[in-house]
Protein backbone atom coordinates (compact mmCIF):
# COMPACT_ATOMS: atom_id res chain seq x y z
CA UNK A 1 0.00 0.00 0.00
CA UNK A 2 2.78 2.32 0.42
CA UNK A 3 4.47 2.41 -2.85
CA UNK A 4 0.90 1.96 -4.35
CA UNK A 5 0.16 5.94 -2.33
CA UNK A 6 3.65 7.08 -3.61
CA UNK A 7 3.06 6.41 -6.88
CA UNK A 8 -0.28 8.08 -6.60
CA UNK A 9 1.45 11.49 -4.97
CA UNK A 10 3.81 11.36 -7.90
CA UNK A 11 0.88 11.41 -10.45
CA UNK A 12 -0.62 13.70 -8.08
CA UNK A 13 2.50 16.30 -8.04
CA UNK A 14 2.67 16.04 -11.58
CA UNK A 15 -0.81 17.44 -11.80
CA UNK A 16 0.21 20.38 -9.33
CA UNK A 17 -2.77 19.07 -7.11
CA UNK A 18 -3.28 18.30 -3.53
CA UNK A 19 -2.52 15.17 -2.74
CA UNK A 20 -6.15 13.74 -1.56
CA UNK A 21 -6.27 10.03 -2.32
CA UNK A 22 -10.15 8.66 -1.78
CA UNK A 23 -10.77 5.35 -0.99
CA UNK A 24 -11.88 4.81 -4.47
CA UNK A 25 -8.80 5.49 -6.45
CA UNK A 26 -6.79 3.46 -3.64
CA UNK A 27 -8.91 0.58 -4.48
CA UNK A 28 -8.31 1.38 -7.96
CA UNK A 29 -4.77 1.55 -7.83
CA UNK A 30 -4.66 -1.97 -6.55
CA UNK A 31 -5.64 -3.19 -10.28
CA UNK A 32 -2.45 -0.90 -11.24
CA UNK A 33 -0.16 -3.29 -13.92
CA UNK A 34 3.70 -1.37 -13.73
CA UNK A 35 6.63 -3.03 -15.15
CA UNK A 36 7.47 -4.43 -11.32
CA UNK A 37 4.05 -6.03 -11.24
CA UNK A 38 4.84 -9.74 -9.68
CA UNK A 39 2.14 -11.45 -12.09
CA UNK A 40 1.40 -15.04 -12.33
CA UNK A 41 3.09 -17.09 -15.43
CA UNK A 42 0.49 -18.13 -17.71
CA UNK A 43 -0.03 -22.34 -17.02
CA UNK A 44 -1.56 -24.38 -20.02
CA UNK A 45 -3.22 -27.61 -19.03
CA UNK A 46 -2.38 -29.39 -22.54
CA UNK A 47 -0.69 -28.67 -25.93
CA UNK A 48 -2.69 -29.63 -29.04
CA UNK A 49 -0.27 -29.85 -32.24
CA UNK A 50 2.61 -29.11 -29.88
CA UNK A 51 1.35 -25.58 -28.84
CA UNK A 52 -0.12 -25.00 -25.78
CA UNK A 53 -3.89 -24.63 -25.11
CA UNK A 54 -6.77 -24.43 -22.15
CA UNK A 55 -4.91 -22.18 -20.11
CA UNK A 56 -5.97 -22.14 -16.29
CA UNK A 57 -7.50 -18.99 -15.32
CA UNK A 58 -9.60 -18.65 -18.48
CA UNK A 59 -12.53 -19.54 -20.52
CA UNK A 60 -11.93 -21.56 -23.88
CA UNK A 61 -14.75 -22.07 -26.32
CA UNK A 62 -16.29 -25.13 -28.35
CA UNK A 63 -18.13 -24.70 -31.13
CA UNK A 64 -19.98 -25.67 -33.96
CA UNK A 65 -23.54 -26.89 -35.52
CA UNK A 66 -25.52 -29.99 -34.00
CA UNK A 67 -24.06 -33.25 -34.41
CA UNK A 68 -20.67 -32.02 -35.37
CA UNK A 69 -18.25 -34.00 -33.00
CA UNK A 70 -17.98 -31.30 -30.31
CA UNK A 71 -19.55 -33.87 -27.48
CA UNK A 72 -16.81 -35.78 -28.86
CA UNK A 73 -13.74 -33.26 -28.85
CA UNK A 74 -15.18 -32.69 -24.94
CA UNK A 75 -14.83 -36.65 -24.64
CA UNK A 76 -11.09 -36.14 -25.80
CA UNK A 77 -9.85 -33.80 -23.83
CA UNK A 78 -11.11 -35.73 -20.63
CA UNK A 79 -9.61 -38.70 -21.57
CA UNK A 80 -6.88 -36.64 -21.70
CA UNK A 81 -7.02 -36.08 -18.37
CA UNK A 82 -5.98 -39.05 -17.37
CA UNK A 83 -4.59 -40.31 -20.57
CA UNK A 84 -1.10 -38.44 -21.39
CA UNK A 85 -2.09 -38.01 -25.04
CA UNK A 86 -5.17 -38.91 -26.87
CA UNK A 87 -4.64 -38.28 -30.74
CA UNK A 88 -3.21 -34.84 -30.93
CA UNK A 89 -3.93 -33.75 -27.67
CA UNK A 90 -1.04 -34.02 -24.97
CA UNK A 91 -1.03 -33.16 -21.14
CA UNK A 92 1.40 -31.04 -20.34
CA UNK A 93 1.67 -32.08 -17.06
CA UNK A 94 3.01 -35.89 -15.72
CA UNK A 95 0.48 -35.76 -12.90
CA UNK A 96 -3.52 -36.56 -13.68
CA UNK A 97 -6.06 -33.84 -14.23
CA UNK A 98 -9.44 -33.05 -12.44
CA UNK A 99 -12.04 -32.97 -14.67
CA UNK A 100 -15.45 -32.03 -14.01
CA UNK A 101 -18.49 -32.22 -16.97
CA UNK A 102 -21.03 -30.46 -16.37
CA UNK A 103 -23.94 -31.76 -18.86
CA UNK A 104 -27.20 -29.57 -19.51
CA UNK A 105 -28.41 -31.18 -22.56
CA UNK A 106 -28.64 -34.93 -22.73
CA UNK A 107 -30.08 -37.61 -20.68
CA UNK A 108 -28.66 -39.33 -18.39
CA UNK A 109 -28.51 -42.38 -19.86
CA UNK A 110 -26.67 -40.20 -22.60
CA UNK A 111 -24.30 -39.27 -20.30
CA UNK A 112 -23.02 -42.20 -18.30
CA UNK A 113 -22.74 -43.91 -21.92
CA UNK A 114 -20.37 -41.44 -22.81
CA UNK A 115 -18.69 -41.57 -19.58
CA UNK A 116 -18.51 -45.82 -19.55
CA UNK A 117 -18.21 -46.61 -23.27
CA UNK A 118 -15.89 -43.82 -24.63
CA UNK A 119 -14.11 -41.41 -21.90
CA UNK A 120 -13.46 -44.13 -19.69
CA UNK A 121 -12.45 -47.05 -22.57
CA UNK A 122 -9.86 -44.11 -23.76
CA UNK A 123 -7.82 -44.11 -20.79
CA UNK A 124 -5.72 -46.95 -20.73
CA UNK A 125 -5.33 -49.47 -17.41
CA UNK A 126 -7.97 -48.46 -14.43
CA UNK A 127 -10.10 -45.46 -14.59
CA UNK A 128 -9.25 -43.10 -12.27
CA UNK A 129 -12.68 -42.08 -11.09
CA UNK A 130 -12.20 -40.32 -8.32
CA UNK A 131 -10.53 -37.79 -10.92
CA UNK A 132 -13.91 -37.06 -12.22
CA UNK A 133 -16.78 -35.13 -11.57
CA UNK A 134 -19.40 -35.49 -14.25
CA UNK A 135 -22.77 -34.13 -13.51
CA UNK A 136 -26.00 -34.10 -15.44
CA UNK A 137 -28.25 -31.16 -14.78
CA UNK A 138 -31.10 -31.25 -17.62
CA UNK A 139 -33.69 -31.50 -15.32
CA UNK A 140 -32.65 -28.23 -13.11
CA UNK A 141 -33.48 -24.55 -13.55
CA UNK A 142 -31.04 -22.73 -14.62
CA UNK A 143 -30.49 -21.10 -11.99
CA UNK A 144 -30.34 -23.48 -9.38
CA UNK A 145 -27.96 -25.02 -12.94
CA UNK A 146 -25.46 -21.67 -11.99
CA UNK A 147 -25.80 -21.80 -8.26
CA UNK A 148 -24.87 -25.64 -7.81
CA UNK A 149 -22.12 -25.42 -10.88
CA UNK A 150 -20.00 -22.77 -8.70
CA UNK A 151 -20.38 -24.57 -5.24
CA UNK A 152 -19.25 -27.53 -7.05
CA UNK A 153 -16.29 -26.22 -8.41
CA UNK A 154 -15.60 -24.65 -5.30
CA UNK A 155 -15.97 -27.98 -3.70
CA UNK A 156 -13.84 -30.55 -6.31
CA UNK A 157 -11.24 -28.31 -7.47
CA UNK A 158 -11.07 -29.17 -10.79
CA UNK A 159 -8.64 -28.50 -13.25
CA UNK A 160 -10.50 -28.32 -15.86
CA UNK A 161 -14.73 -27.59 -16.08
CA UNK A 162 -16.27 -28.46 -19.15
CA UNK A 163 -20.12 -27.04 -19.35
CA UNK A 164 -22.36 -28.84 -22.14
CA UNK A 165 -24.14 -26.29 -22.70
CA UNK A 166 -23.46 -22.92 -21.29
CA UNK A 167 -26.80 -21.56 -22.91
CA UNK A 168 -28.49 -23.06 -20.80
CA UNK A 169 -27.59 -21.26 -17.33
CA UNK A 170 -29.72 -18.17 -18.34
CA UNK A 171 -33.11 -17.78 -19.89
CA UNK A 172 -32.63 -16.35 -23.06
CA UNK A 173 -29.15 -16.14 -24.93
CA UNK A 174 -30.15 -13.24 -26.24
CA UNK A 175 -30.47 -11.28 -23.37
CA UNK A 176 -27.60 -8.78 -23.08
CA UNK A 177 -27.16 -8.55 -19.91
CA UNK A 178 -27.92 -11.84 -18.66
CA UNK A 179 -25.40 -13.09 -21.41
CA UNK A 180 -22.45 -10.83 -19.86
CA UNK A 181 -23.58 -11.34 -16.10
CA UNK A 182 -23.35 -15.44 -17.06
CA UNK A 183 -19.26 -15.07 -18.56
CA UNK A 184 -18.67 -12.77 -15.71
CA UNK A 185 -19.46 -15.31 -13.22
CA UNK A 186 -17.52 -17.93 -15.39
CA UNK A 187 -14.12 -16.10 -15.83
CA UNK A 188 -14.33 -14.95 -12.04
CA UNK A 189 -14.94 -18.57 -11.02
CA UNK A 190 -11.94 -19.28 -13.81
CA UNK A 191 -9.34 -16.68 -11.91
CA UNK A 192 -10.62 -17.42 -8.21
CA UNK A 193 -10.09 -21.54 -8.69
CA UNK A 194 -7.51 -21.13 -10.70
CA UNK A 195 -8.86 -23.65 -13.51
CA UNK A 196 -10.04 -23.62 -17.41
CA UNK A 197 -13.76 -23.38 -18.13
CA UNK A 198 -14.54 -24.52 -21.24
CA UNK A 199 -18.21 -23.72 -22.93
CA UNK A 200 -19.97 -25.34 -25.31
CA UNK A 201 -22.16 -23.07 -27.45
CA UNK A 202 -23.76 -23.89 -30.87
CA UNK A 203 -22.78 -21.96 -33.95
CA UNK A 204 -25.64 -19.76 -35.43
CA UNK A 205 -27.82 -21.81 -38.36
CA UNK A 206 -25.52 -19.95 -41.00
CA UNK A 207 -22.70 -22.19 -39.94
CA UNK A 208 -20.30 -19.48 -40.24
CA UNK A 209 -17.39 -20.36 -38.02
CA UNK A 210 -17.01 -17.19 -36.50
CA UNK A 211 -20.84 -16.47 -35.69
CA UNK A 212 -21.60 -17.90 -32.11
CA UNK A 213 -25.27 -18.25 -31.41
CA UNK A 214 -26.94 -15.38 -29.70
CA UNK A 215 -26.15 -12.74 -27.36
CA UNK A 216 -24.16 -14.95 -25.39
CA UNK A 217 -21.98 -16.09 -28.26
CA UNK A 218 -21.02 -12.49 -29.27
CA UNK A 219 -19.87 -12.36 -25.35
CA UNK A 220 -18.13 -15.24 -25.67
CA UNK A 221 -16.26 -14.04 -28.24
CA UNK A 222 -14.97 -10.97 -26.61
CA UNK A 223 -14.23 -13.15 -23.14
CA UNK A 224 -12.69 -16.33 -24.88
CA UNK A 225 -8.87 -17.25 -24.86
CA UNK A 226 -9.33 -19.37 -27.54
CA UNK A 227 -12.39 -21.07 -30.04
CA UNK A 228 -12.62 -24.49 -31.24
CA UNK A 229 -14.42 -25.20 -34.18
CA UNK A 230 -15.99 -28.64 -34.79
CA UNK A 231 -17.15 -30.02 -38.04
CA UNK A 232 -18.48 -33.15 -39.77
CA UNK A 233 -17.46 -32.40 -43.73
CA UNK A 234 -20.56 -33.20 -46.24
CA UNK A 235 -20.96 -36.65 -47.30
CA UNK A 236 -18.00 -38.25 -45.30
CA UNK A 237 -17.43 -40.06 -42.11
CA UNK A 238 -14.79 -37.60 -40.89
CA UNK A 239 -15.02 -35.47 -38.00
CA UNK A 240 -12.35 -32.24 -37.73
CA UNK A 241 -11.45 -29.46 -35.04
CA UNK A 242 -9.56 -26.55 -35.86
CA UNK A 243 -8.74 -23.08 -33.74
CA UNK A 244 -10.40 -20.63 -35.12
CA UNK A 245 -9.40 -17.96 -32.55
CA UNK A 246 -6.73 -17.66 -29.84
CA UNK A 247 -5.24 -14.61 -28.11
CA UNK A 248 -1.48 -16.03 -28.13
CA UNK A 249 -0.95 -19.59 -29.58
CA UNK A 250 -2.05 -20.25 -33.15
CA UNK A 251 -2.63 -23.73 -33.73
CA UNK A 252 -2.55 -23.85 -37.41
CA UNK A 253 -2.96 -27.48 -38.64
CA UNK A 254 -6.83 -29.12 -38.26
CA UNK A 255 -7.53 -32.15 -35.99
CA UNK A 256 -8.87 -34.77 -38.41
CA UNK A 257 -10.32 -37.78 -36.92
CA UNK A 258 -12.74 -40.81 -37.52
CA UNK A 259 -14.81 -43.09 -35.22
CA UNK A 260 -14.09 -46.67 -35.00
CA UNK A 261 -16.39 -49.48 -35.05
CA UNK A 262 -15.35 -49.90 -31.29
CA UNK A 263 -17.43 -46.32 -30.93
CA UNK A 264 -13.67 -44.29 -29.96
CA UNK A 265 -12.24 -42.17 -32.07
CA UNK A 266 -9.04 -42.17 -34.70
CA UNK A 267 -6.58 -40.29 -36.65
CA UNK A 268 -7.34 -40.24 -40.50
CA UNK A 269 -6.36 -37.94 -43.25
CA UNK A 270 -8.11 -34.91 -44.70
CA UNK A 271 -10.97 -36.29 -46.54
CA UNK A 272 -11.64 -35.29 -50.32
CA UNK A 273 -15.35 -33.66 -50.35
CA UNK A 274 -17.04 -30.80 -52.75
CA UNK A 275 -17.43 -27.58 -49.99
CA UNK A 276 -20.56 -25.36 -50.31
CA UNK A 277 -20.57 -21.96 -50.63
CA UNK A 278 -22.02 -19.79 -47.65
CA UNK A 279 -25.53 -20.17 -50.18
CA UNK A 280 -25.04 -24.21 -50.19
CA UNK A 281 -23.87 -24.48 -53.53
CA UNK A 282 -21.14 -26.72 -54.83
CA UNK A 283 -17.41 -24.76 -55.06
CA UNK A 284 -15.03 -25.96 -57.00
CA UNK A 285 -12.91 -29.15 -55.76
CA UNK A 286 -9.35 -27.93 -56.81
CA UNK A 287 -6.63 -30.45 -54.71
CA UNK A 288 -3.94 -28.68 -53.28
CA UNK A 289 -1.45 -29.01 -56.13
CA UNK A 290 -3.54 -26.56 -58.16
CA UNK A 291 -2.78 -23.48 -55.81
CA UNK A 292 0.74 -23.41 -57.73
CA UNK A 293 1.24 -22.78 -61.68
CA UNK A 294 2.39 -25.44 -64.34
CA UNK A 295 5.64 -23.44 -64.23
CA UNK A 296 5.77 -23.14 -60.54
CA UNK A 297 6.00 -26.53 -60.67
CA UNK A 298 8.86 -26.74 -62.66
CA UNK A 299 10.92 -24.56 -59.72
CA UNK A 300 10.45 -27.35 -57.71
CA UNK A 301 13.06 -30.17 -56.92
CA UNK A 302 11.56 -32.72 -59.26
CA UNK A 303 12.75 -35.65 -57.34
CA UNK A 304 10.03 -35.13 -54.66
CA UNK A 305 7.19 -34.61 -57.51
CA UNK A 306 4.99 -37.34 -58.60
CA UNK A 307 3.23 -36.38 -62.18
CA UNK A 308 -0.01 -37.49 -63.41
CA UNK A 309 0.02 -36.80 -67.18
CA UNK A 310 -3.34 -38.34 -67.87
CA UNK A 311 -5.19 -37.33 -64.50
CA UNK A 312 -6.73 -33.90 -65.45
CA UNK A 313 -7.57 -33.34 -62.01
CA UNK A 314 -4.47 -34.12 -60.52
CA UNK A 315 -1.78 -33.42 -62.89
CA UNK A 316 0.97 -33.58 -60.05
CA UNK A 317 1.52 -34.10 -56.04
CA UNK A 318 4.32 -34.36 -53.61
CA UNK A 319 5.81 -36.80 -52.74
CA UNK A 320 5.52 -36.42 -48.98
CA UNK A 321 6.95 -39.35 -47.49
CA UNK A 322 9.74 -39.57 -49.78
CA UNK A 323 10.42 -35.35 -48.86
CA UNK A 324 10.08 -35.70 -45.53
CA UNK A 325 12.01 -38.73 -44.49
CA UNK A 326 15.26 -37.39 -47.08
CA UNK A 327 15.01 -34.59 -44.47
CA UNK A 328 14.73 -35.84 -41.33
CA UNK A 329 17.19 -38.58 -42.52
CA UNK A 330 18.21 -41.16 -39.71
CA UNK A 331 16.93 -39.24 -36.71
CA UNK A 332 13.97 -40.04 -35.01
CA UNK A 333 12.85 -36.26 -34.10
CA UNK A 334 13.56 -32.95 -35.47
CA UNK A 335 12.47 -29.35 -34.20
CA UNK A 336 10.07 -27.38 -36.72
CA UNK A 337 11.75 -24.65 -37.50
CA UNK A 338 15.32 -26.97 -38.39
CA UNK A 339 12.68 -29.75 -40.22
CA UNK A 340 11.39 -26.63 -42.31
CA UNK A 341 14.61 -25.19 -43.07
CA UNK A 342 16.09 -28.58 -44.44
CA UNK A 343 12.73 -29.79 -46.15
CA UNK A 344 12.35 -25.95 -48.17
CA UNK A 345 15.85 -25.90 -49.22
CA UNK A 346 15.48 -30.02 -50.71
CA UNK A 347 12.06 -28.77 -52.23
CA UNK A 348 13.04 -25.57 -53.51
CA UNK A 349 9.76 -24.04 -51.91
CA UNK A 350 10.59 -20.57 -51.17
CA UNK A 351 7.50 -19.52 -49.26
CA UNK A 352 7.19 -20.29 -45.65
CA UNK A 353 3.21 -20.16 -45.91
CA UNK A 354 3.12 -22.26 -48.93
CA UNK A 355 5.39 -24.79 -46.67
CA UNK A 356 2.94 -24.83 -43.74
CA UNK A 357 0.45 -26.38 -47.00
CA UNK A 358 2.55 -28.59 -47.37
CA UNK A 359 3.65 -29.91 -43.84
CA UNK A 360 -0.23 -29.63 -42.97
CA UNK A 361 -0.69 -32.37 -45.94
CA UNK A 362 2.33 -33.97 -44.56
CA UNK A 363 0.26 -34.11 -40.69
CA UNK A 364 -3.21 -35.33 -42.49
CA UNK A 365 -1.79 -38.12 -44.38
CA UNK A 366 0.05 -39.26 -41.58
CA UNK A 367 3.69 -38.67 -42.69
CA UNK A 368 4.90 -37.38 -39.90
CA UNK A 369 3.41 -36.24 -36.20
CA UNK A 370 4.15 -33.42 -33.67
CA UNK A 371 4.63 -34.55 -30.43
CA UNK A 372 7.00 -33.07 -26.77
CA UNK A 373 10.56 -34.88 -26.18
CA UNK A 374 11.71 -35.23 -23.05
CA UNK A 375 12.35 -31.33 -22.19
CA UNK A 376 8.88 -30.17 -23.03
CA UNK A 377 9.91 -28.92 -26.30
CA UNK A 378 7.69 -29.69 -29.61
CA UNK A 379 9.57 -31.97 -32.01
CA UNK A 380 8.17 -33.64 -34.77
CA UNK A 381 8.73 -37.48 -35.57
CA UNK A 382 8.32 -39.85 -38.71
CA UNK A 383 5.34 -42.28 -38.78
CA UNK A 384 5.82 -45.63 -40.48
CA UNK A 385 4.00 -46.14 -43.46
Amino acid sequence: MEKQNTLLAREFEKAEKATVISETLQHLDKFRITTDTKVQEEEFLMRMYGRPCFPRGDLSAITGVEKCGKTIFISMIMACCAQRSVLELERIQEAPLKAMWYDTEQSTSSTKGILTDRIARMVEGDFPEENFFVFNVRSCSFQERLEMLAEGIATYKPDIVIIDNVSDLLSSINDPDASQKVIEQLMALATKHHCNISVVIHLNRTGEKRNLRGWLGTEILHKAYEVYNCEQPPTTDVFLVEQTMTRKYRITETLYYKMSEEGLPVATSKPVFQQHDSQGRFMSNKPEAYHVSAEKVDSFCQAYIIRHPDNARLSWEWNLRLLFGKAMGDRAMMNREELQKEVMALSGIKFEKYYDKVFQMALDRRVVKTTLDTRGRVVVIPLPA
